[in-house]
């Protein structure tokens, strides 16, 4: 069993100090932490985000070249300029040395990118981006791209370097989200990232989820100001999913349209527990006549008002036009619903 790094050069790969490892030129690459750390592990991830730059790695690799693409226990190797620097190339090889770095992953498929753009490392995102633009970066063990985690976490100038650097993008998120589900999600500074994404892929505007959402669908449930649908309807008019007034009389056979499950607009606009905005929608004619449309399990959005109005009083104000609406699969009606408070049957979760 090899023994673990001593104390002693664990203390001297942080401070990036290359005297105590001289002596040991012929197994750096045995010197490792439980976790299987390398002394370039150490090192590197001893270092700030921006990282003050010393000579550390160049020698270390010129002493024992391996240590470039040794991995930990999780299978991550530590990419940084100083790395980029000593790598070295296949002339003969259809891929050099650097862009196989790039590319390995770690157990959860992470790849350097992935780290970067999660931690905001703009300086890093840069490098990586450019060295290999063909690469299109796909998908970990959880469904994110580097993309939809940089537009996931707010970083503006990370998504600015994936977009324009890297020629083959991947939109991919977790459940069937794309990175502009997860931009609309988000709220704040919505359109401009929007709009970003819909410049480089037009038809990120028709993607749905596994819930048969698509990025309009998003919009009506989170953004009720519609800044963003009118952004999304600018690119493709015919994506129109949503209850906004204007939107529907550009397009007004989007009113016939429901997901997966049979939700129309006003199953949409009751989902948001906004009791003004679904107020709202019944004064469009188009809409109007959706109170009584059921969805797959029978319920019309009047039965969901009956649910929620134990929670909000304020929906009762509403009810009173339920009683045409009839039973749902469970043979209950609004009021067997209301009176008998019977609201935890009903799953109201638009995701």
């Amino acid at each position: 069993m090899t023994p673990y790094m001593d104390p002693v050069l664990f203390k001297a790969a942080e401070a990036g100090d290359i005297d105590p490892f001289e002596n040991y030129q012929t197994c750096l690459d045995q010197l490792l932490t439980p976790d299987e750390n390398t002394i370039l592990h150490v090192y590197l991830g001893n270092q700030s985000i921006e990282p003050e730059f010393t000579d550390f790695v160049d020698i270390i690799l010129e002493m024992c070249p391996p240590l470039l693409l040794q991995a930990n226990k999780k299978g991550e190797i530590l990419w940084q300029e100083d790395c980029a620097k000593a790598l070295p190339t296949d002339p003969e090889s259809g891929v050099t040395e650097a862009k196989m770095m790039l590319r390995m992953t770690n157990e959860e498929q992470d790849t350097a990118l992935h780290v970067a753009a999660r931690n905001s490392q703009i300086h890093v995102v840069e490098i990586l981006t450019k060295e290999d633009p063909e690469f299109s970066y796909s998908a970990n063990v959880h469904g994110e791209t580097p993309l939809y985690i940089a537009v996931s976490g707010w970083g503006t100038w990370v998504i600015d370097e994936i977009l324009t650097n890297c020629i083959s993008v991947d939109y991919g998120g977790p459940n069937g989200r794309t990175a502009l589900h997860a931009a609309i999600r988000e709220g704040d500074r919505v359109s401009e990232t929007a709009r970003k994404l819909l410049e480089k892929e037009k038809k990120l505007t028709k993607t749905t989820d596994d819930n048969g959402w698509s990025p309009l669908h998003y919009g009506a449930y989170y953004d009720w100001s519609a800044r963003t649908v009118k952004v999304l309807l600018e690119y493709d008019a015919s994506a129109a999913y949503i209850a906004e007034t204007e939107i529907v009389s550009g397009c007004p056979a989007c009113c016939e349209l429901v997901d997966k499950r049979g939700w129309n607009a006003l199953h949409y606009a009751l989902a948001s527990k906004d009791t003004k905005a679904f107020e709202e929608c019944p004064k469009i004619p188009l809409l109007a006549r959706l109170g009584t449309k059921k969805d797959d399990k029978g319920n019309t959005p009047f039965h969901l008002i009956a649910a929620l109005a134990h929670e909000k009083k304020q929906w009762g104000r509403v009810l009173y036009e339920g009683a045409l609406c009839g039973l749902n699969k469970r043979k209950l009606s609004v009021d067997d619903i209301y009176f008998g408070n019977l609201g935890e049957i009903l799953v109201i979760n638009p995701l």
